[in-house]
């Protein structure tokens, strides 16, 4: 039964301090929003950690198989709930954090599905200014919601699930991601996606289903072009991307200050601006293919 369940073997979290987002910098129309999209995001943190405490008190003592047209219909799901991104990968302990200070997830089931929610390309073209940083606070609040509705919807089928917000979380999402082929890691930490650039949010879902899908990759590049490019390390406000990044005793690997990080995301309610500048955002993959050939 212990061999379904995964746990940290010691990657250290940065705490997110909820209460430090300032929406005061919102006027208007935009605060408006925010009080509509705050409470969202603690409601769907909170469903999600009392979910886990269910899921949790009785672990399920085996992995359920699993036919093909169940993935399919997960799938299917997810789209109908406004998710734009789906992988699949097994649960890798090296990845997970010691402590998840927002959803309080210490334990998950072996296998992964990942999440991701494209935030909306004219907001992000505004970072650091607070458009931007309140679309990212709604992306965590949909993809929050998007991310609990499908696990309500797995646990319909018989399934056991635990679902992790986009918001902290007990995993690192980005590296789950490129595990499940849904991208590459840019040189600010971020996801790159074919479909979005770096423009997404993540989540994640952990199940006792297998085997996993089998999908097909997707195949591009981008490391020699991040190699040249570097421009989210050259406009960082706070200059938190390290030139080279820091690779660390378990094979993880450290490429943002997460202090000077964090502070000035707090600060703005959201920053995005290593988003805004990457090409892969402002131009897109095809574009940049073509003009390289």
């Amino acid at each position: 039964m212990f061999l379904l369940l995964k746990k940290s073997k010691g990657l250290i979290a940065n705490i997110i301090e909820l209460n430090k987002f300032d929406i005061s910098l919102f006027s208007g129309p935009l605060a408006d929003k925010a009080k509509s999209i705050i409470p969202q995001i603690f409601k769907s943190v909170k469903k999600a950690k009392l979910d886990y405490k269910k899921e949790i008190k009785i672990p399920p003592g085996d992995t359920k198989f699993t036919p093909k047209e169940f993935w399919e219909e997960i799938i299917e799901k997810a789209k109908s709930l406004g998710i734009d991104l789906i992988g699949f990968a097994p649960v890798d302990e090296n990845l997970m954090f010691q402590n998840d200070y927002v959803g309080g997830i210490d334990l998950l089931y072996e296998n992964g599905i990942v999440l991701g929610m494209e935030m909306n390309y004219d907001a992000i073209n505004t970072a650091p200014e607070p458009p931007a940083g309140l679309e990212s606070l709604n992306i965590y609040a949909k993809l929050g919601i998007a991310t609990n509705l499908l696990a309500d919807f797995i646990r319909s089928k018989g399934y056991r699930v635990i679902a992790c917000h986009p918001l902290g979380g007990p995993i690192l999402y980005p590296a789950m991601a490129v595990n499940a082929k849904l991208g590459h890691i840019g040189k600010q930490g971020l996801l790159i996606t074919k479909k979005f650039g770096p423009r997404q949010r993540l989540s994640m879902l952990t199940i006792n289903a297998g085997p996993l899908p089998e999908v097909q990759e997707e195949k591009f590049e981008i490391s020699e072009y991040c190699e040249k490019c570097r421009k989210c390390i050259h406009f960082c406000p706070v200059k938190a991307i390290f030139e080279n990044p820091l690779v660390n005793e378990n094979g993880t690997i450290t490429r943002i200050d997460s202090d000077k990080c964090f502070e000035y995301f707090y600060e703005t309610t959201g920053c995005s601006v290593c988003i805004e500048a990457c090409p892969f955002h402002k131009l897109g993959y095809e574009a940049l293919y073509y003009r390289r050939l």
